[in-house]
């Protein structure tokens, strides 16, 4: 292997994380059709909400009070709304194989409500700890395909009636939630900066590994149609905190685990803010800041959001606003071959029932594709190695002019129709199917839990056997370096760089060894592969050069 493939794979591990810009999907049209709801009740101890911050809640709260629960179903969503908070207690999200993957977590990992709760805080306290209007029984009714819920408080004295109306489209991928403010006094009101927070919840599901690198939980934003996100409590260069805040002007915003997002959309206006929680253990919450100015006697304000709860699907998520799809943070470069990557495993994986099947058939697939320019590369790697004694020449002869150096080590390339870097290519040809892979392995539902053979039970995660002092023991990481140092033993030509070349040979597999030992499992399972692959393929040719000789 040549010098210059070595630094070529070290420098494509080194931009590994280095893509964020994506497409503009089409928008599709949205269908609005009836729901049907049902209900039921439980009982639940009451809250006492009087006098928190400056507010005080006027809704009827008395002992005994009962919990209201009610069911409403789409084709893509099912739903458990509550009246404590007029929140959705359980969000249920039908997929194209129907099978029912939960956004919201029944039993959270962390402190916080667990519920889509959509919630209104009037200042930063309220957002970390916490306000009167979460806790409190909502009045609630239905309509056709709207769920209505209100309540009556009392700001700095002031009477207020707040409404928070769901409605939805049987059809769609989205739905939409209106906040009504109207001011029942005879002063005008105005809330703290003149702006309000609302936020969608502080996780999303499924449940996972959450200690994990790849499954934490984040704050996401648009700003001016990019997207932005931030990663909760310390890392190298920051420290934990209560709140992060990022003033300026948002396009959406909300929380994104790493295969759902729950993320709202302001219609007509743009949020002058985001906010996160950024305690350790309290999952991301992530609000907007929104302006509402003074609220005049007998005014109402009305705010709407259009809103997303799903997978990380480019389609679905414009299929509620166009400028959603940013939300789906996959690179305008990769994007095509990440859909045809998972359009191949998931074909194979129709004819197989399993994921790792599929992959290794893919696998091979890929470098059948590549083997020609496997074997020029190797040829082309041989002819430099002919030409090593006459190239140490030209490097005796002109070691002080490199300027001539390089002009006759050129004319000596091209005379012998030597390209210095044919062995490069076949390795950077497959790297975008490579990048694809780990794109498609770490945010797409369809690749989730899927298994494969052995103690390998699920490919988007590394395949850990044990625990030992908090150390991961992962199988796969030591096969993929054990076939890397194989295959460079028999693929290795001299091409005159002695111990450097030695060298960059074992820092190599040494390097890749601790990249990959946190990733996917199904990462490290292709990279392997086409290890083995390449192994065998040396071998052929190796036998089959000797019987020529």
């Amino acid at each position: 292997m040549e010098k210059n493939t070595i630094i070529a794979v070290i420098l494509s591990a080194a931009i590994w994380f280095a893509w964020f810009s994506f497409f503009d999907p089409k928008p599709q049209n949205q269908v609005e059709q009836n729901i049907v709801t049902q209900t039921q009740t439980s009982q639940e101890r009451p809250v006492d909400t009087a006098n928190v911050s400056n507010i005080q809640v006027m809704t009827s709260n008395i002992a005994g009070a009962e919990e209201s629960l009610l069911k409403l179903e789409t084709n893509n969503f099912v739903m458990e709304f509550t009246n404590k908070g007029a929140a959705i207690k359980s969000f249920l999200i039908k997929d194209e194989k129907n099978r029912e993957v939960y956004a919201t977590i029944d039993e959270p990992p962390f402190d916080s409500s667990g519920m889509l709760d959509f919630l209104i805080h009037f200042d930063n306290n309220e957002f970390l700890n916490g306000g009167p209007l979460d806790q409190i029984l909502w009045e609630h009714s239905t309509d056709s395909n709207t769920l209505t819920f209100w309540s009556r408080f009392r700001y700095n004295g002031n009477l207020l009636e707040f409404r928070k109306i769901y409605t939805f489209w049987e059809d769609s991928h989205g739905f939409k939630i209106d906040y009504v403010f109207k001011n029942l006094s005879q002063n005008s009101v105005r809330f703290p900066n003149s702006s309000i927070i609302i936020s969608p919840s502080a996780v999303v599901g499924p449940k996972l590994d959450y200690n994990n690198t790849f499954n934490r939980m984040m704050g996401v934003y648009g700003i001016d149609s990019k997207y932005k996100e931030k990663t909760q409590g310390k890392g190298f260069f920051t420290k934990a905190g209560d709140i992060k805040t990022n003033i300026d002007k948002i396009d959406w915003a909300g929380v994104g685990g790493r295969y759902l997002l729950a993320i709202m959309k302001p219609q007509g206006f743009y949020g002058n803010g985001v906010i996160f929680d950024n305690r350790e253990g309290m999952g991301f919450r992530t609000g907007m800041y929104v302006e509402l100015g003074d609220l005049k006697p007998n005014e109402d304000i009305t705010k709407s959001f259009k809103v997303y709860v799903g997978d990380k699907n480019k389609d679905k998520l414009t299929s509620v606003d166009s400028v959603l799809a940013r939300a789906a943070n996959v690179n305008r470069l990769i994007e095509p071959i990440r859909f045809f990557v998972l359009w191949c495993i998931l074909g194979l994986n129709q004819l197989f029932g399993n994921i790792g099947w599929s992959l290794v058939v893919f696998s091979l697939f890929t470098k059948l594709v590549f083997m020609p320019l496997t074997n020029k590369s190797t040829q082309s790697m041989k002819k430099l190695q002919a030409l090593t004694p006459k190239i140490n020449e030209l490097k005796e002869k002109y070691k002080d002019k490199p300027d001539a150096m390089k002009q006759k080590m050129m004319e000596l390339y091209k005379d012998n129709k030597v390209n210095p870097l044919g062995g490069c290519l076949p390795l950077l040809l497959q790297m975008p199917f490579f990048f694809a892979l780990y794109s498609a392995l770490i945010s797409s539902l369809d690749l989730w839990q899927a298994p494969f053979i052995f103690w390998m039970k699920d490919l988007s995660m590394p395949d850990t056997i044990a625990v030992i002092a908090g150390f991961n023991v992962n199988i796969l990481p030591v096969f993929m370096t054990v076939t890397m140092f194989l295959q460079q033993k028999l693929t290795m030509v001299d091409s005159g760089q002695g111990n450097q070349q030695k060298m960059l040979m074992t820092m190599m597999p040494i390097l890749l060894i601790f990249i990959f030992w946190s990733m996917p499992s199904g990462l490290v399972l292709y990279w392997t592969l086409q290890n083995v692959f390449q192994i065998a393929n040396q071998l052929v040719v190796n036998k089959l050069g000797k019987a020529k000789g």
